[in-house]
């Protein structure tokens, strides 16, 4: 095998997929991870891995499999009613009255 088809081999570039992580990813040592919900493209076998490991979701994937809750839930949610409270007990006898 000579260096130029090495070379060629090193340097074949895979395919790239879009994911989303769901947990904090450390780009490099010392360096501050990339936060929650950052989309970023990585190769398709990171990408598998990270997806199998429930690192990251892929971007393409449905957003009904991401638990969310959205602005409109606030109007459809009724508070629930305040328990009844405990009965009043008498004040202590105070010494000297």
């Amino acid at each position: 095998m000579s260096d130029e088809t090495q070379t060629k081999s090193v340097t074949k570039t895979s395919k790239m997929v879009s994911v989303i992580t769901l947990l904090p990813v450390y780009p490099e040592a010392g360096r501050a991870p990339y936060p929650i919900g950052k989309k970023l493209n990585v190769p398709a076998e990171r990408a598998s891995f990270w997806v199998s490991r429930g690192i990251a979701r892929l971007e393409s994937s449905r957003a009904d499999d991401v638990a969310l809750v959205g602005q409109s839930a606030e109007t459809s949610v009724q508070a629930a009613p305040l328990p009844d409270a405990p009965p009043m007990t008498p004040l202590p006898t105070q010494p000297g009255t």
